[in-house]
């Protein structure tokens, strides 16, 4: 995240108190809204969901629920340790790490072979690429608020092409979940013709050229299948509200002295 720091760090206050005014900033720290239920409980109840479908991971190995934990707890750690100014960030945050979390956990729970020392390595690389790549989009679509609110569009920006490579794949992300429900609501109406067709056909090609290039398909378009499944959660994150935490975070004690907030207005403390 040293780019992300970097960033924050070449922005005046004066742009950022452009974009956060008085009123923005109150109801960041006052959020207006009302809700049958309060944040507080909505990140307990999700981290509860989302520890117990990680469980399930513990088919593969034991050591799976227990690191689902520990996220787990670092994200509700991070959101009752957070400033009220910061707040609205660190409940969206977790949101999306706890979704994130169960999703992961989740598949990996899956035995793709009868060897258990496979499955556990497999199930460490999934839980590793996925992460690093999930987090990764993440960072990307933070440096891309934060430079699309808070810089001029004359100033230098960084990382244009990955830029517009995530928004390209979020935009993919939200068209798949139509297909995929398409998909669904097809199979439910015609697998009764589905399930009667016999397939064994294709174990005459077995060994053929025509084989291997259907399994090459079949493992490519089963692993579009589990990123796009694993990286949805992405679609959750609201990057400008991190955006603009991290800014107030930067520029804290400017903020409220300017719009003269009391210390325990502005920190809970």
């Amino acid at each position: 995240m040293k780019d992300i720091s970097k960033l924050i760090n070449t922005i005046p206050f004066s742009n950022a108190l452009e974009k956060n005014t008085l009123h923005k900033v109150y109801e960041t720290i006052n959020d207006p809204k009302k809700e049958l239920f309060p944040k507080t409980l909505k990140v307990l109840i999700l981290a509860g969901i989302s520890w117990s479908i990680s469980l399930f991971s513990g088919i593969n190995w034991f050591i799976f629920p227990i690191l689902s934990l520990l996220i787990i707890i670092y994200g509700i750690v991070l959101y009752f340790k957070s400033p009220l100014y910061f707040k609205k960030a660190a409940y969206n945050s977790v949101v999306y790490l706890f979704t994130q979390n169960m999703f992961i956990f989740y598949i990996c729970s899956l035995e793709i072979s009868n060897s258990v020392l496979l499955n556990r390595s497999l199930s460490i690389i999934y839980i590793i690429l996925s992460y690093s790549l999930s987090l990764y989009i993440v960072k990307i679509k933070l440096i891309d608020s934060i430079q699309d609110k808070y810089l001029s569009k004359n100033e230098k920006l960084s990382k244009k092409r990955i830029i517009k490579i995530v928004r390209v794949f979020s935009a993919t992300l939200v068209s798949s979940i139509a297909i995929l429900i398409i998909v669904m609501q097809f199979y439910r109406f015609n697998k009764w013709w589905i399930n009667n067709n016999d397939f064994d056909f294709l174990s005459g090609l077995n060994g053929s050229v025509i084989g291997n290039i259907l399994s090459v398909v079949s493992v490519f378009i089963g692993l579009v299948i589990l990123s796009t499944i694993t990286l949805l959660p992405t679609l959750l994150l609201n990057s400008e509200f991190l955006a603009d935490g991290l800014i107030l975070q930067r520029y804290s004690e400017d903020f409220r002295k300017k719009y003269e907030f009391e210390k325990k207005e502005w920190y809970n403390e």
